[in-house]
């Protein structure tokens, strides 16, 4: 993807909740009508990180249980991801609170492009 390109193209998906789902739709319509508003800016980096764990979870441990990986080797897995979950929080919030109002709403572009409802194709 080119660096102010917002095309998608061929993708690989995993399900959110519809709450996630619901939460997103609106935290970007209020990063619209608000960018400068830091604790919208809040929410929704919360829930980039909660949508991360959730897929995370679904690409790698999920598989590993899906086909057959043994018990040790997936608790491996977990820690391996319990390690990344408690590193990766501080470089998201750092990286989208350093956002001026321009690249919020760009992130709002991308977030609308690679996000879809039930139902829908991405």
């Amino acid at each position: 993807m080119a660096p102010n390109d917002t095309e998608v193209g061929a993708q690989v998906a995993f399900e959110i909740s519809e709450v996630q789902y619901d939460q997103l739709r609106e935290l970007v319509a209020a990063l619209r009508a608000a960018p400068g508003d830091r604790a919208v800016v809040s929410g929704l980096t919360d829930l980039i990180l909660d949508l991360t764990d959730t897929g995370l979870t679904y690409f790698f441990l999920y598989s590993l249980e899906s086909i057959g990986v043994g018990a040790l080797r997936r608790k491996g897995a977990e820690i391996a991801l319990g390690t990344a979950g408690r590193v990766l929080p501080p470089v998201v919030r750092s990286t989208v609170g350093s956002m001026n109002e321009d690249q919020l709403l760009k992130l709002a572009d991308f977030i609308e492009h690679i996000v879809s409802g039930p139902g829908r194709d991405p």
